[in-house]
This record gives structure tokens, C-alpha cells and sequence, in this order.
């Protein structure tokens, strides 16, 4: 029974192996020396769970420290998991920026650094730069698939849903949708943006395949987003071949739940200050020219407040949780049905096991490797 032995506060250097064989708790050590601990390093919470050949997948929270559903849900998963109803390996970590978990903000207090816009990052750099080096360089090229949880922290709420980044290469944009709908989540959301410096970009360089969420927010914990992000870690997991059937909680995403965001239409932004009244909900559909909110400056109570308004028609996806807001702030956000780029696209992508069958068709060679070149025993 070799896979069943557990290890507990074990300390990572930023270029330790990690185990490929059993259970594994601990943290990775990224130096930070500061007047207060000349020798001190930022504690990033890890867990390793592995059995033998098989897919690796990384699982990913607390990118931003003020979304909390994925951190809960993560370390649930971590004490659920075992050696033994897995094939390969699940890499978790659940506090991805710990400083900014730590403090619940969105950037980390030491360096006011958004882990999500610093990949490929630097390990000669501040502690943010160096976890996402750390990530990109270390744990990402061990990994086939990565599993990215976010919600909209303390400023948003989003429609619960799996999200992807668009890309213009159909077979890189059909894996990322099929991994988005294996999550099982309500919707998907395909985004439209740089990639380059979020997890996205560097999953894609490190030879992985990247999912995210938008699970709620309004730095909330409620036990059906918690639930959510655990059915579709599992529904994903076992979608790999990492775990069986029975560990999933099958969801199918309508595919007429698929939406893409317009980086310039579908924002509407505060362009004054003032106390933000929404005039839609998650989920309603409005037409370009409808209303979104109003801003209201209770101070100069002779003046009507300000009205913000769509520009496009579509589905309310995110709405802004706070009511005070300053010119500049993200009010409310819209998406558009998905507009497949080929026929069959999603109807492809949703019958797709592109990982396990990448699996089987590599395992005679993947077999024939030394261990301590095949991926995922690094």
C-alpha cells in the first residue's frame, strides 16, 4: 500500500522536486527578507496527490486573495483526495498569492502586485514575481490541464460560470472549451483579451491547457458557489481519467449557455463618482441604450443623479457589488451568445476527451520514458 503514506509541513525550495507517490502537505518557500524577519520567506500552501502514470492536472486559488469560494473548495478537495482513487497526479494549491489570501485583498500587501497580470514573472524579483515564476516555470510544465478558480472578490458579482480565453487557433481554442465545459458550471464565458501576463498565457507556454470560473463574489462564501467550485473540480478531474465517474456530479452546460465577451461594447464603467444603483440583475437580458444604474452624489441633492447605459445588447454577466464608486470603476458587464467560428465547434467540443485520448495514444511511449523524464515526475 505503498500510495497511502502522508507527509505533512513539508518545506518546497523554488527548485525542489516535488513527489509523484502519495500525499503531501506543505508549503514552498519563496525568500522574502524583510526588517522584521531577515531570513523569512512567504509560505505558499501546497498539496501533492499522486498514483503512478496518468495525467496531472493543477488546481489554482487565491490568484486574487479577496475571492474565497476556490480557496474553500480547494482545501476540502486536498483532505478528500486520496492516492488511491487517482490515476497520475493533482497538484493543489489553494492561496496562490498567500500575502494577498492572508490579508483577503486582491494584490499582495507586500508588493501591491496582481499575481494574475505578472506571468511569466521573475524569481529574481519581489515575492509576487517570484510565485509566478514559481508557477509558470515549475509547476505549470508539470501539469496537462490547470484549473484556475476566481470570483468577483470584494468589487464584483459574477454569474456563476466556467470561463476560457478566446484564441484565434481553432485547436488550442477547442481544447480550452472543452475543458471549460467539463467543469459543468451554469454557463461559460469566453473572454476576449491579452493573455500573455495571466495564467492563461502562461499555461499555454508551459505546454498546459487552461479553465478559470467567475464563481459569485461579493467576497462572499455561500455554500452553493463553495459546492459549485467542488463539483467542478471533480466533474473535471474526472473528465482527465484522474479520478473515476463516481467522484463527479455531472452537469452539461446548455450550449446555448455559452457567451463571449466584447472587450469595448459590453463594459459599461462609472465616469463620475458617486453611489452606484443597478437597474438590472444577473442574468437579464437588455437591449443597447437601456439602463443600467444610476450614480448618485447624495451630497449635491439638487442634482438628478447620472445615468450609465448599455451600449450593446446582451446578458448581464457581472454586476458591481459596491455601491460607492469612482470614476473609472467596472459598474456592470454584458456578454453575447458564443458565435461559432466552424460548424459542429461546440458540439465537438462538448463530446471532446482530447486529454484522455492524448493519454492513450502516448502511453506505449509515455511507459518506455525513465521516470524522471516523463511529465509530471519532474
Amino acid at each position: 500500500m505503498k500510495h497511502l503514506f502522508v507527509q505533512s509541513n513539508v518545506l518546497f525550495n523554488l527548485a525542489d522536486k516535488l513527489p509523484s507517490d502519495g500525499k503531501t502537505f506543505g508549503y514552498v518557500k519563496v525568500p522574502y527578507s524583510s526588517d522584521i524577519s531577515a531570513y523569512g520567506f512567504v509560505a505558499v500552501p501546497i498539496a501533492i496527490i499522486g498514483n503512478g502514470d496518468g495525467p496531472t492536472a493543477l488546481l489554482m486559488a487565491g490568484t486574487h486573495g479577496d475571492e474565497y469560494e476556490g480557496q474553500i473548495a480547494l482545501a476540502r478537495i486536498a483532505r478528500t483526495l486520496t492516492p488511491d482513487s487517482i490515476t497520475g497526479r493533482v497538484i493543489i494549491v489553494p492561496m496562490a498569492n498567500s500575502p494577498a489570501a492572508n490579508a483577503g485583498l486582491r494584490n499582495s500587501p507586500i508588493d501591491n502586485l496582481n499575481l494574475n497580470r505578472i506571468f511569466p514573472g521573475d524569481v529574481r524579483g519581489m515575492p509576487t514575481a517570484m510565485i509566478a515564476s514559481y508557477i509558470e516555470r515549475q509547476l505549470m510544465p508539470m501539469a496537462d490541464i490547470v484549473v484556475d478558480l476566481h470570483s468577483g472578490g470584494h468589487s464584483l458579482r459574477y454569474l456563476p460560470c466556467a470561463t476560457a480565453v478566446y484564441h484565434t487557433d481553432a485547436s488550442e481554442r477547442a481544447r480550452r472549451i472543452a475543458l471549460a465545459l467539463a467543469f459543468g458550471a451554469p454557463s461559460v464565458l469566453i473572454q476576449h483579451g491579452f493573455e500573455e501576463r495571466n495564467t492563461t498565457g502562461a499555461a499555454r507556454r508551459a505546454g498546459a491547457v487552461r479553465v478559470g470560473t467567475e464563481l459569485g463574489g461579493a467576497a462572499s462564501t455561500e455554500k452553493a458557489l463553495v459546492d459549485l467550485a467542488i463539483g467542478g473540480v471533480t466533474n473535471t478531474l474526472a473528465w482527465s481519467g484522474i479520478v473515476s465517474e463516481s467522484f463527479a456530479t455531472p452537469r452539461t452546460t446548455p450550449l446555448e449557455a455559452i457567451y463571449e465577451v466584447k472587450p469595448e461594447s459590453d463594459y459599461v464603467y462609472a465616469l463620475s463618482d458617486g453611489l452606484f444603483e443597478p437597474a438590472v440583475h444577473l442574468g437579464d437580458k437588455v437591449n443597447e441604450g437601456d439602463l443600467a444604474g444610476l450614480l448618485h452624489d447624495p451630497s449635491c441633492m439638487q442634482n438628478y443623479p447620472v445615468e450609465a447605459r448599455f451600449k450593446a445588447k446582451g446578458t448581464v454577466v457581472c454586476l458591481r457589488a459596491l455601491a460607492n464608486s469612482k470614476r473609472g470603476d467596472c459598474l456592470v458587464h454584458l456578454a453575447q451568445n458564443f458565435q461559432a467560428r466552424s460548424d459542429g465547434e461546440l458540439r465537438e467540443a462538448q463530446s471532446s476527451k482530447w486529454l484522455q485520448d492524448n493519454y492513450r495514444r502516448n502511453r506505449p511511449r509515455i511507459s518506455k520514458l525513465k521516470p524522471n523524464l516523463r511529465k509530471g515526475s519532474q
